[in-house]
């Protein structure tokens, strides 16, 4: 009776079919596609969702017309606990808001408010952009503006735009990312 023969693979030959099929299962469960993570939108509208400066949180949808409708007016920003003077009134004249907040004696936040100085420096006090800066004890004045941004660490940097949408940096930043940061607000 004959036996029928065993085809032995090489262990190396084995090892790479199995390495082969590792790397397979790992490209698909890794591969970015369609999850609910990803966002596509139709070529005919657009939609956002943003937290604005003063906490709320906006979704707004635009529609690809001929005629672009007319902006509505922000409403006006009182002053107050959670909100210094000076900028509810930078906000109210539609400038774009830039709040740094630091620690005086860490080397990350010294270097970044010398970016930032500089920044100010080079933008040669363009009434487009208003620069407030504070130590992090007192970000509880602030509370209004940066109250749900969540900051976790120093330094901090948050931009405000013209349609009142806050962006936050944390960490060191250099005078190129303040500037172009500052850049895209306007």
């Amino acid at each position: 009776m004959p036996t029928a023969t065993r085809i032995d693979l090489p262990r190396p030959a084995i090892i790479a079919a199995l390495g082969v099929l590792v790397l397979a299962v790992t490209f698909l469960i890794t591969k970015p596609g369609d999850d609910s993570a990803s966002i596509s939108t139709p070529a005919s509208s657009a939609q956002t969702t943003g937290t604005t400066a003063t906490g709320t949180n906006t979704s707004t949808t635009a529609t690809s017309t001929t005629s672009k409708p007319a902006k509505p007016a922000q409403p006006a920003v009182e002053a107050g606990q959670g909100l210094p003077s000076d900028v509810a009134r930078a906000l109210n004249r539609g400038q774009v808001v830039v709040l740094f907040f630091y620690e005086p004696a860490a080397s990350d936040d010294q270097a970044t408010r010398a970016a930032v100085r500089a920044v100010r420096q080079g933008a040669g006090g363009s009434p487009a952009v208003r620069l407030f800066q504070d130590v992090v004890a007192r970000i509880s004045d602030y509370r209004r503006l940066v109250g749900s941004l969540g900051i976790s660490q120093s330094p901090a940097l948050v931009v405000i735009d013209r349609d009142r949408k806050a962006e936050l940096l944390q960490g060191y930043l250099d005078s190129g990312t303040i500037r172009q940061t500052v850049r895209d607000a306007l």
